[in-house]
């Protein structure tokens, strides 16, 4: 059957995103993320047919593949928005360091007071960090990497889609302050949004993407050891 070819899966895939990234844009609403909804379409149109998902993924494992090659080319934003990375260092470093730690704060105490299974704590960790960092991140712990990829989306949404609320909320007019917290709480996701913002807000929020998942590579061993001595 060719619903159970490889290149169905790819074409699949690739058709149900332009649906819906195309959705989002005419709509401009951020909770209609395309990467959301054309999970959430995916899973659908398997249960529907009856499919089994390590069908689909003998043709889908290709964009997975792909994760590898989009983090290396991180380096091609940090590279190209040097000068605006130098000049404005001291902002940049410590929005990053102080979100990044505040995070990794976040996390263990959520994860002691709700009692939180180590597994599934380890797996919280890099939510704000794009996908392609995170998910090489956990592999090398003990953790689930579905919980970690599904959070880091939910977290990338929801991130972008209160943002314009909370600036207007605490009055947060800077635009360097506005792309700094979209990059380094909701990734990549967050970093779309501030593209819609403007220019700054989308130069500021990438370099903020990019230095949060370094950040994010050095914290993970300290967090993961205090989770482990905790629980």
């Amino acid at each position: 059957m060719i619903i159970n070819h490889p290149l169905f899966a790819i074409a699949l895939t690739l058709f149900v995103y332009k649906i819906m990234d195309t959705l989002q844009k005419k709509t401009k609403l951020c909770i209609l993320n395309p990467l959301l909804l054309t999970g959430i379409s995916i899973i659908l149109f398997l249960t529907l047919f009856e499919i089994e998902f390590e069908v689909y993924n003998q043709g889908a494992s290709l964009f997975t593949a792909l994760i590898a090659p989009a983090t290396v080319a991180l380096a091609i934003p940090l590279y190209k928005h040097q000068e605006l990375l130098k000049n404005n260092l001291k902002t940049i470093l410590l929005s990053v360091i102080s979100s990044s730690l505040a995070h990794a704060a976040i996390i263990i105490l959520m994860v002691v007071i709700l009692k939180i299974d180590l597994k599934v704590g380890a797996s919280l960790l890099p939510k704000s960090v794009t996908t392609a960092i995170a998910r090489d991140i956990i592999l090398n712990y003990d953790a689930h990497v579905n919980i970690t990829i599904a959070t880091v989306i939910i977290t990338g949404i929801f991130g972008a889609t209160i943002a314009p609320t909370l600036n207007k909320l605490f009055k947060i007019q800077s635009k360097r302050a506005q792309g700094l917290a979209l990059g380094s709480s909701a990734h990549a996701v967050g970093t779309s949004k501030a593209i819609e913002l403007g220019e700054t807000e989308a130069t500021m929020s990438t370099l903020a993407l990019i230095l949060t998942g370094l950040l994010i590579v050095l914290i993970m061993p300290i967090a993961y050891k205090i989770l482990t001595v905790i629980l």
